[in-house]
């Protein structure tokens, strides 16, 4: 197995360019959990009422 010679310019440019993308990237993947969860939440709040109003009718 052959390893690549890489340029430690290369290397240090890699390193500068992933961490911002992989922070971003992380960013919006809590961006998405929090609104799943908002969204969750309402539809288990508006469950929740459904069966109170059943409870309370019978």
């Amino acid at each position: 197995m052959k390893i690549a010679k890489v340029s430690e310019r290369m290397l240090k440019l890699t390193i500068v360019l992933s961490l911002p993308s992989g922070a971003i990237v992380g960013w919006q993947a809590d961006r998405l959990r929090r609104k799943f969860l908002d969204w969750r939440k309402e539809q288990l709040q508006s469950k929740l009422g459904e069966t109170q109003k059943k409870l309370g009718l019978a």
